[in-house]
């Protein structure tokens, strides 16, 4: 058999050439052209076709056989209809007909990959739900005719709900307003008001540079929905600032004082001189005369008047809307859960985003998010009931965001992390009953103490734990009516008290809560151990004990005694001349009396000493004032 160069080496010498190939294609037409002058030369002319095919025709016409080809061709032929369709049709057929490809085949290939690309850049768009933010706004709801506002230096009446654009002055006359503050809070203004807005912005994402708020005269009550890692509500007065996370308060500004009155939680009050803490049931009173604050226990009746309990009720179903939002938007950024069989092309699509993101701040971003998705969906499965599945995702995202923050040195990625958690906390709602729900707020709070150069401390982590178990057991105790849970819980937190509650331990404000809802504790124990007596229960009252605060002697004072203080406070008025220099005194002699056991008898006593038109008309403005405190008002 013949080797295949030799085979390639004859069909080379075999192939003519280009000139042999000219040369014979010249004389084959030679020799063809006589015949074809013949073939013309034979040809029947015009005419003489014409004259045949005539003959042929009348032949045809006088015999049977013209008849059968007539109904032939009738037969056979088409109508107009038909001919169209059949025309259609093969034109189509024809259009068909692929024409010959003019792109080279390279091209295709790096077409085919350009695409194959597109769609693997284009799975996180499918298989990753987008970020959402919960979109309430700022709103300003008028509830009356009598409410304006300044904007632009013009005043105008609101007399419907309209979203707040920008800083603004309110004024209400016999009218109120509700002021809501994004997912972070609710200010609801009096009658006879006037209050400054300053700042729209809804937080973690937005920080002020000053106060949210100013209260230039009037009454306010306050809620704050914000998590500890959240700048506070901060809102001026004349005297001070007041700063508020999570609670209820109420604050009162007129031209001689202000008002600090706590209802729920706690609060910071910040003036020249020194920073409070005051704690649900106590008030704090400030005014020009006596300008260092003094806190003051408010009775338990001041709960049960009409404007604090209708604010309350307020403030609940406020919660439980917001907890609704916040949920929904969490839902939203969980996408596809951990349950479904979609989940692993999920988390593929997620590699995939990153890995197609080309700078170092972009993929850290999308890192942080990622991470904030494993929360998401730890909430969503716990809402669903599947507390087991959402330990995984729950552990993830602590896991990620340790990781990143104990890895790096660099600022930026430690303030991305920053605000992560602030989101996270601001969009989980701290006042929902679930267990596991609070579980996970607490997680994020404690990832916010493992990363470094953070103001929240572990010792802080704990008081919150602290105070929201306490809240927990209240709840237990006055609601559900369930003593044998209440005990248990306390027995849980019991060991840690001591030294949360010392010297070096939590944060001031959060001590002084705990110690608040303490007292709240026994109180609501003693209720129950009248019904239910046991060990436990003797055993829990023995240990709630140290941390309650001593009770005061009750002393009987005679009617010489406090005729005897009346004149010391006689003398100490009258040893000045001057008008202004007894007023002064009166003033300091009334502020020692806050505190005392017998301060209304001696007030009363007071008053029938002095002067009705003179001196005695400040000890009644006095008394009238310490009614409106027993009285909650």
């Amino acid at each position: 058999m013949l080797d295949e160069t030799i085979l390639q080496r004859l069909a080379q010498d075999i192939t003519p050439g280009d000139d042999q190939r000219s040369r014979l294609r010249m004389r084959i037409q030679q020799r063809i052209n006589p015949l074809q002058k013949s073939v013309d030369l034979t040809q029947p002319s015009l005419v003489f076709r014409k004259s045949m095919k005539d003959r042929v025709l009348l032949a045809l016409q006088g015999s049977p056989v013209g008849d059968s080809m007539r109904e032939l061709a009738k037969s056979v032929s088409l109508s107009g209809e038909r001919v169209l369709s059949l025309r259609e049709m093969i034109l189509g057929r024809l259009a068909l007909r692929a024409e010959p490809s003019l792109v080279h085949s390279s091209v295709k290939w790096a077409a085919s990959f350009a695409l194959f690309l597109l769609i693997i850049r284009a799975m996180p768009l499918v298989f990753l739900a987008p970020t959402t933010q919960a979109g309430i706004g700022v709103q300003l709801i008028p509830n009356g005719d009598d409410v304006s506002v300044f904007v632009g230096g013009v005043w105008r009446s609101v007399i419907s709900p309209e979203v707040v654009g920008g800083p603004m002055m309110i004024r209400t006359g016999q009218s109120q307003v509700t002021i809501i503050l994004n997912d972070d809070g609710v200010i609801r203004l009096g009658s006879d008001t006037t209050f400054k807005l300053h700042d729209i912005g809804d937080r973690p994402q937005f920080v002020s540079a000053g106060p949210t708020a100013t209260l230039v005269r009037g009454q306010i009550w306050v809620l704050g929905l914000l998590p500890p890692v959240v700048e506070s509500i901060l809102i001026e007065t004349t005297r001070g600032q007041v700063e508020i996370n999570s609670g209820s308060v109420s604050i009162t500004e007129d031209n001689k004082s202000t008002t600090v009155a706590v209802y729920d939680r706690g609060v910071t009050f910040r003036d020249e001189e020194q920073t409070s803490f005051i704690v649900s049931g106590e008030k704090g009173m400030i005014s020009d005369r006596t300008p260092t604050l003094s806190i003051l226990s408010m009775p338990t009746r001041a709960f049960g008047s009409p404007l604090v309990s209708q604010n309350l009720e307020q403030d609940a179903v406020h919660r439980n809307e917001i907890a609704k939002l916040q949920k929904e938007r969490r839902e939203r950024m969980a996408g596809i859960l951990p349950t479904s069989i979609l989940y692993p092309a999920k988390r593929i699509a997620e590699r995939v985003d990153v890995l197609f993101t080309l700078t170092h701040d972009g993929r850290t971003e999308k890192l942080i998010a990622q991470a904030d998705t494993r929360l998401s969906e730890a909430l969503a499965l716990i809402h669903d009931g599947q507390n087991t599945e959402a330990s995984v995702p729950l552990s993830e995202y602590r896991d990620s965001l340790v990781a990143m923050a104990s890895g790096t040195g660099d600022n930026l990625v430690k303030y991305l992390i920053k605000r992560q958690i602030a989101d996270a906390s601001a969009t989980i709602s701290p006042t929902t009953s679930s267990g596991k729900i609070q579980l996970v707020s607490l997680a994020v709070l404690e990832i916010s103490a493992s990363v470094p150069d953070t103001a929240l401390q572990s010792k802080d982590i704990e008081g919150y734990v602290l105070v929201n178990k306490l809240t927990q057991i209240n709840h237990a105790l006055s609601v559900d009516k369930n003593l044998t849970g209440a005990l248990l819980a306390y027995s849980d937190v019991s060991p840690y008290i001591k030294e949360l509650l010392s010297e070096n331990g939590t944060h001031p404000l959060l001590q002084k809560e705990a110690r608040s809802l303490l007292v709240s504790t026994a109180s609501l124990l003693k209720g129950a151990k009248n019904a239910d007596q046991n060990k436990i229960l003797v055993a829990v009252e023995q240990d709630l004990s140290q941390y309650l605060p001593p009770e005061q002697e009750s002393v009987l004072v005679t009617e010489a005694k406090l005729n005897a203080v009346i004149q010391k406070i006689l003398q100490r008025i009258f040893i000045f001349k001057s008008p202004l220099s007894r007023y002064n005194q009166l003033m300091q002699e009334m502020l020692e009396l806050r505190g005392n056991q017998n301060r209304g008898t001696l007030l009363r006593r007071l008053y029938s000493a002095l002067p009705e038109n003179g001196l005695g008309g400040y000890v009644l403005t006095e008394i009238k004032n310490f009614g409106d405190e027993l009285n909650g008002r």
